[in-house]
This record gives C-alpha cells, structure tokens and sequence, in this order.
C-alpha cells in the first residue's frame, strides 16, 4: 500500500507540472536590449542579445549615416562607442563619426602669362582636408573626445583648363578652376591673363637691345618731366618686374631676355621673373 500512495503521489506531480504554461521555465533564456544611436542621438536601431552573450553590430546600416553637411564637409562612420565583450544588462552604443573638410588655404602665385605654350601653374596653391574623429573616450562632461589630423592635398589637385593654350583660346583672359582629387566640385575659381608682348616695346614681336633702350628712353623722359602719362596698355609691356614704375630695372630684365633668346629656342620670361 505505502508504494502505491507513493507512485500516485508522482503521478499526481508529473500531471500538474506538465498542465503549467510553458513560459514558466523562460528564465533561463534572459535577453537584454541594446539601443543604438547615430551621432546626433537618434535612435536607428534596436538588438535583442541573450544573456552573458556577445553583441554583433555587423547588421547595422552604417552607410545612411554617411552626409555631406555642406559643400566641402562630409560626415561619416568611424566606430562605435565602448561596450561590454558579453551583455549581462540594457545598453545604448552610439556611432562615432569622421568629419572630413576641404578647405583652400591660399590661391597659386602665378595669374599672369607671357605665352600660350606650357601649362597652367599650381604653385603656392595650399589646400587642406581637416579629418576630425571622435573616440570612444569621453570627458568630464560624458562628451566623446575628438582627434584632429590636417593633410594637404594641393599635389594631387588638377587645374581646369590645364594649359595655357586652352586657358587662352579665345582671348587674353580666363578663369581657371582647380578640383581636389576625384571631385567635381571646384575648390577655387580664379582669374589669370596673358601678356603676349612684353618687354616689346617697338611692337617688333621680339624683346631685344632696342627696347631696353627704349624703355630707358621712357625712364628719362618721366624723370625730367617731358613724359607725364603712359598709357596702361605701355605700362603692361614696360614694367617688366611689375614693380609699378618703368626704369632701369626693366630695360635690364629684357636685356637678360634678349640673352637668353640668343642661345635658346624657346626663350622663357619665367626663366628671369
């Protein structure tokens, strides 16, 4: 009798555990939630991650979070903020950016040309990116530090036209755009012109001997008062050095010219200037 009120005891057991819902033994499957934020604290997504397990944020869309905040800046993905090898609680990870800014720093030196041969000359272009990255640290006010890193990229920058004889195919005036690498944005717009004859002062087609002497005879004459204008187009093939004034300096820079011309082909004012 005692082994029978014994098994109707567990049958009795085993009929009632087997009636309860079966969410009762859910706690062993604990999740936690972790909310992700994009960079202005938005929440773009929410994971559901099992207890003690590791979090995977591969399936997160980071690339609609890539924009260009004007014409020269552009935001993008660059990490995400700390968190745990294995999730034992809710968490909020936030995406960390990369700000990248072009800027131009000065305009090339050279506007003015003396010759529809040769290209057109970046030098003393400076252009800049600015690369500012946040890092998973945060300060004393819970802010992300950032990291701040400047390249310059003038060498790699094209000028549009490229050579002087595009630049100057339809006249003595152009306007040259220069672009940063894979862009089609100009980062700078500026005007250059083209001086055909300067130095020639006879209207000869050559800048020798005689238009030094002809430039001095020109420095007498405004010395002594008998000259007391020239004219603007004179003063563009007189001023040689571009100093504002025609004098002796001038005549002697043509004088240089006119030896170089002698022994080369292809003589250059860029040469002396």
């Amino acid at each position: 009798m005692i082994h029978i009120k014994k098994l109707c005891l567990l049958m009795s057991a085993v009929l009632i555990a087997s009636s309860l819902p079966t969410n009762v033994y859910a706690e062993d499957a604990d999740t936690h939630t972790v909310t992700v934020l994009d960079f202005d604290g938005n929440v773009i997504d929410s994971i559901e991650v099992g207890d003690g397990e590791a979090l995977s944020l591969d399936g997160v869309d980071t690339d609609s979070l890539e924009k260009h905040l004007d014409v020269y800046t552009q935001i993008g993905f660059n990490g995400w903020s700390s968190y745990p090898e294995k999730i034992t609680e809710d968490i909020t990870v936030r995406a960390l950016y990369v700000k990248m800014t072009i800027a131009l720093e000065s305009l090339p030196d050279k506007v003015e040309y003396y010759s529809e041969n040769g290209e057109i000359s970046l030098d003393g272009l400076e252009v800049t990116i600015t690369a500012e990255r946040q890092l998973p640290e945060q300060d004393e006010d819970g802010n992300f530090k950032t990291n701040t890193e400047v390249v310059n990229i003038e060498s790699t920058c094209t000028a549009s036209p490229s050579t002087c004889e595009e630049a100057f195919a339809d006249g003595d005036n152009a306007v040259i755009e220069v672009y940063p690498v894979n862009s089609n944005r100009p980062i700078a717009s500026y005007n250059v012109s083209l001086c055909r004859n300067l130095g020639d002062v006879n209207s000869d087609s050559r800048a020798d001997a005689c238009d030094a002497s002809a430039i001095l005879g020109i420095y007498s004459d405004i010395s002594t008062g008998v000259l007391t204008e020239v004219s603007d187009d004179m003063k563009k093939i007189c001023d040689v050095n571009r100093d504002g004034m025609i004098d002796a300096a001038d005549a002697s820079l043509i004088l240089q010219y006119y030896i170089n011309a002698s022994v080369s082909s292809n003589p250059s004012w860029d040469d002396i200037l």
